[in-house]
């Protein structure tokens, strides 16, 4: 049977980990691939791996890039886990004439947390207080954060003064733009997330969910997402109070096409507030679980567009379900260099694995003076039974080893999987 990009060529920007799920999944679609970066050494950048064809350009040199393009016949460009390389998208596809599902002014609102935070008070979407300086703080803890970076890049929380001005030099060393945020830190509250897809305006909510922090035991400031747990146990709650002020804001900005993620807290009345938002993919990837949830490939919302742009034709699972519950668990690292680095990619075995994702390598230094750690891998299982899960994510703890030079154990954090089976109850 005819795959529907057969003929097609799809560059990515960019060759992470991240990427190699989207390189695969637009190969099953027929596409010829592409992948793009400076690393040219691929330890670094080991989506070149799967890939049809790299380059050893940067995503950022859009003359090369342009050349190189039209030489090589590319009828399409992707990018889709960072702000900046998707405002790379944006200038390459206008360069080559090519389809993009997001614009300047798009890509500015859900990419700056104050300019969104505005757009927010807009559509009546609940938001975090924040602070106009650093003299304006008068209770902490605060969170400190540059307005334009994502994936927690340069945040730091602070419960003084002097914690105060360290983190806010670190923000704004990170910031392109040298703008940075000051707000609360919830610590009365749960973070969370809401994750919508737009398909020719067509607005659909794939899933909520609950992030659980690094356990109590861990007590050194490290900004981390351990684990992911779908759907958020306050889910009613949101569909009830907050689902339409997002939908709202949506379509008030004109997202068209793609997906848009929302982060906030929400506290144990089921009351939300947001902080930011991104217009792109995200370092989730539970692409896999949404479509046995709900029925779409989120992934392939932009595959897609990329080469139609439009959704026509895209594909669904006709036989969703609905009740799907589903745990990532992030695998972070403390400080010293890998020297063994298995068990992950044997996940792929277990029937409710949905993600195995390896993004460390052995021999790679990875440092523990950062707010935020190295993630060594990221795996993902799906099952209606949260009892199953607590037994996926025993095995997953079972089977990867990741030691220093040593054989010291380097995994940062054990969830209580216990935790669980307790969770939806």
């Amino acid at each position: 049977m005819k795959k529907p990009f057969e003929n097609k060529k799809l560059l990515i920007l960019g060759a992470t980990p991240n990427e190699i799920p989207v390189v695969k999944r637009a190969q099953e679609l027929g596409a010829y691939v592409i992948t793009t970066d400076y690393n040219k050494d691929y330890k670094l950048s080991p989506a070149k791996y799967y890939s049809d064809e790299c380059w050893d350009i940067s995503w950022s040199d859009i003359e090369e890039l342009k050349k190189r393009c039209v030489e090589s016949g590319v009828t399409g460009v992707i990018a889709g886990f960072s702000e900046i390389r998707v405002d790379n998208q944006i200038r390459l596809c206008k360069e080559l004439g090519l389809p993009c599902y997001v614009n300047e002014e798009q890509l500015a609102i859900t990419r700056d947390k104050i300019l969104f935070k505005e757009k927010c008070r807009q559509y009546d979407v609940p938001v975090i207080k924040e602070y106009s300086s650093m003299d304006d703080v008068t209770e902490y803890p605060v969170i400190v954060k540059p307005t334009d970076r994502a994936g927690s890049i340069g945040v730091g929380i602070a419960y003084n003064r002097a914690e105060l001005e360290k983190a806010y030099d670190i923000a704004m060393d990170k910031s392109l733009v040298k703008r940075v945020i000051i707000e609360d830190y919830i610590t009365d509250a749960m973070e969370m997330d809401a994750h919508y897809v737009v398909l020719d305006g067509e607005i659909s909510l794939l899933t909520t969910d609950d992030i659980i922090a690094a356990s109590d035991n861990v007590k050194d400031n490290k900004v981390v997402q351990s684990v992911w747990m779908y759907p958020s146990k306050y889910n009613s709650e949101f569909l009830a109070t907050a689902d339409q002020p997002l939908r709202d804001l949506i379509k008030g900005i004109g997202v068209k096409n793609g997906t848009i993620f929302f982060s906030g807290f929400v506290n144990n009345k089921g009351q939300f507030s947001f902080f930011e938002c991104g217009f792109r993919l995200w370092g989730e990837q539970e692409f896999n679980y949404d479509y046995k949830k709900v029925g779409i490939n989120y992934l392939d919302a932009y595959l897609y567009h990329v080469f139609n742009g439009n959704s026509n034709g895209i594909l669904f699972n006709p036989n969703p379900t609905p009740t799907l519950k589903g745990v990532s668990l992030n695998l972070y690292v403390t400080g010293g260099t890998i020297a063994k680095l298995q068990g992950v990619k044997e996940l792929d075995g277990n029937k409710d694995c949905f993600l195995c994702l390896v993004d460390s390598y052995v021999g790679q230094k990875c440092t523990f003076d950062n707010a935020i750690l190295t993630k060594a891998g990221l795996v993902g299982f799906a099952n209606e039974d949260p009892r199953e899960l607590k037994k996926d994510i025993d095995e997953a703890y079972e089977s990867v080893v990741i030691e220093d030079e040593n054989g010291k154990n380097m995994l940062y954090d054990r969830l209580d999987t216990q935790r669980i089976i307790d969770w939806w109850e």
